[in-house]
């Protein structure tokens, strides 16, 4: 359930070693249960009932079979079915520009946006923020592809979709093509693995 191979679960069992944030993740959407249960934080020691129930924090949906492929693109799933939620406090996202009660996260696959957006990072995605501004980073949905992409808008009504990576040309639709696209959201908050 996890996608975390089963000796490194042992490992974590038998208290040999510790899970990365993103694995502690993983095991908690899995779980059904808050990164804090996991950890075996007493509620308590946020002054109150859960950390989770606090006004300044939001919890956002994970998505955990949702993959925006950083390359070629990744079909988009049939299902959009939450496997948890993540807190964030609403102050540093509303820093990032995000409208926190319309964030949700999913994941990056592939290369294309290195060194930006490393393969396997988290994705903080805003789905108010649908209008192209210049130069920011969405996640799109290209003819049921799901991508995350750099979006440049050009005089000529041409919107180019770009990758960080240098390996991977721009690819360009005309005005004639844009009802192929749809923008999901802006990417406003991102986590690399260490």
């Amino acid at each position: 359930k996890t996608g975390i191979p089963r000796g490194t679960l042992e490992k974590y069992v038998a208290e040999t070693s510790t899970p990365s944030f993103f694995n502690a993740l993983k095991i908690a959407s899995a779980l059904k249960i808050s990164v804090d249960t996991l950890a075996g934080l007493e509620p308590s020691k946020y002054g109150g009932s859960s950390s989770l129930d606090r006004p300044d924090f939001v919890t956002l949906p994970i998505y955990n079979e949702i993959r925006a492929s950083a390359g070629p693109g990744a079909a988009v799933p049939a299902t959009e079915q939450a496997d948890g939620v993540v807190a964030f406090a609403r102050p540093f996202l509303r820093d990032q520009g995000a409208n926190p009660d319309r964030c949700s996260i999913i994941w990056a696959r592939g290369d294309s946006m290195q060194p930006t957006i490393p393969d396997g990072s988290i994705l903080v995605v805003d789905c108010s923020q649908t209008e192209v501004v210049n130069g920011c980073i969405y996640v799109l949905n290209v003819d049921d592809d799901l991508l995350v992409k750099r979006v440049r808008r050009r005089l000529d009504a041409t919107i180019e979709i770009v990758s960080d990576n240098s390996m991977y040309p721009p690819e360009s639709l005309r005005s004639e093509q844009l009802s192929q696209l749809r923008v999901v959201g802006r990417v406003v908050y991102f986590c690399r693995t260490p």
